[in-house]
C-alpha cells in the first residue's frame, strides 16, 4: 500500500500551527460565553435557563444517535476508499474518522475534516489524493439524502425549493465525472482523485454499501433532532427533526465557530420557530442541539485519538484512560437521568 506521506505531513504541520491555535482561541471564547451567557443577551441568558425543562434521557439519546451518525460517515468513508483499492479495517477507519469529528467539534473552518483527510492520506494508496476523491464521492452521496430531506421540507412549505437546484447540479456532476473519467486518460493526481467516482461507476455493490452508510448517518441525525424536540416537549418532534436537520445541514456549509454551535443553534430555532414552537423554546432546544452535538463529537474524538495512539501508548495506559471515561459517563447519565427518577 503505497501513502501519500508529503502530503499528509503538509497537512499535518499546517493544522499544528495555525489551526490548533485557532482551536485553542476559539474554545477559550466559547467556554467564556458558557459561563457568561448574559453576554450574548437576556434571550440567550433566559434561554439558558431553559435548559433546566429538557429531559436528560432524552438528550442521552440524541447524543447516541450523534454517535451513531459518526459511525455510519466513518463507515461511508471505508467503503469509498475500499471502493479506491484501499481496504482498512473497521476499528482503524472509524478511529481516524472519529480525530476528525473531534477536530470539528472543538475548531472552526472545517479543521477536522483536513485533519481527517491527512490521517487517511497516511495509509491509504494514492494519499491525500485519493482520499480527497473519496470524500467527495461520499459528501455527493449525503447530498442525495440531504436533497430528499429539502424536498420534504419544501412541500411543507417550510423550506425553500432553490437548494434543490444546487443539489441536482452536484449530483449530476458527480454522475458525470464518474461515467465521463472512464473514457479519458488523465493525468496521475487528478485520477488518483476520480478514482474512487470511477469505481462506483462500475460496481454497484460499493455504490450500494456507500449510500447505506450514508443513509445511516442522515436517520441518525434526524433521530437525534427528534430526541432534543422530544426533549423540550415538542409536539410531532419527528416532524420538526425533517426541517431542522436540512437547515443545519445548510449552516455547516462554512462553520464559524467550534462544532458550528453558534449557526447550528440557531437554524435548529429558527427552524422550530417556522412550526410554530414558541421562541423561547425552540431557542433552548437549539442551544441543547449545539451543545449535545458539540459535547459529543469531543467525546468520540478523544476514543478515535486513544484508539490511534494505542501502539505507543502503555496498556495499562489505555486501560485506565478507558475505565476513567467509562465512569465518568456512568456518573454522569446517573447523576442527570437515574438520581431525578428516584
Amino acid at each position: 500500500m503505497r501513502a501519500d506521506p508529503e502530503c499528509a505531513a503538509m497537512t499535518g504541520n499546517h493544522l499544528t500551527k495555525h489551526h490548533l491555535t485557532t482551536a485553542g482561541f476559539s474554545l477559550a471564547v466559547l467556554a467564556a460565553l458558557c459561563l457568561s451567557p448574559s453576554l450574548l443577551g437576556d434571550r440567550v441568558s433566559e434561554a439558558v435557563r431553559g435548559l433546566d425543562a429538557a429531559d436528560p434521557g432524552s438528550l442521552w439519546i440524541a447524543g447516541i444517535a450523534f454517535a451513531v451518525a459518526s459511525l455510519g460517515g466513518a463507515l461511508a468513508w471505508r467503503a469509498a476508499l475500499r471502493a479506491s483499492g484501499s481496504p482498512l479495517p473497521v476499528v482503524d477507519a472509524s478511529a481516524r474518522y472519529a480525530v476528525g469529528c473531534g477536530l470539528n467539534a472543538v475548531a472552526p473552518a472545517h479543521v477536522g475534516s483536513a485533519a481527517r483527510i491527512a490521517l487517511f492520506g497516511r495509509v491509504t494508496d494514492g494519499g491525500c489524493w485519493a482520499v480527497g476523491g473519496a470524500a467527495a464521492v461520499v459528501g455527493a452521496t449525503r447530498t442525495v439524502w440531504l436533497g430528499a430531506l429539502i424536498a420534504i421540507g419544501s412541500m411543507g412549505g417550510v423550506l425553500p425549493r432553490w437548494p434543490l437546484l444546487v443539489i441536482g447540479a452536484i449530483v449530476a456532476g458527480s454522475a458525470l465525472l464518474a461515467f465521463g473519467s472512464q473514457r479519458f486518460s488523465l493525468p496521475s493526481r487528478a485520477n488518483q482523485v476520480l478514482i474512487a467516482f470511477r469505481s462506483l461507476a462500475s460496481s454497484r455493490r460499493d455504490l450500494a454499501a456507500i449510500a447505506g452508510w450514508t443513509l445511516l448517518g442522515a436517520a441518525a441525525k434526524v433521530a437525534a433532532a427528534t430526541a432534543v424536540g422530544s426533549a423540550f416537549g415538542i409536539d410531532n418532534p419527528l416532524r420538526a427533526a425533517f426541517v431542522v436537520v436540512p437547515a443545519i445541514e445548510l449552516a455547516a456549509i462554512l462553520p464559524l465557530t467550534p462544532g458550528n454551535i453558534g449557526l447550528a443553534s440557531a437554524a435548529v430555532a429558527l427552524a422550530l420557530g417556522s412550526q410554530g414552537v414558541d421562541s423561547q423554546t425552540a431557542l433552548s432546544a437549539g442551544i441543547a442541539f449545539g451543545g449535545v452535538e458539540l459535547l459529543t463529537g469531543m467525546a468520540i474524538g478523544a476514543a478515535g485519538a486513544l484508539a490511534l495512539a494505542g501502539p505507543w501508548v502503555r496498556p495499562y495506559v489505555r486501560v485506565a484512560l478507558a475505565g476513567t471515561a467509562t465512569t465518568v459517563a456512568a456518573i454522569a447519565f446517573g447523576a442527570t437521568v437515574l438520581l431525578p427518577a428516584v
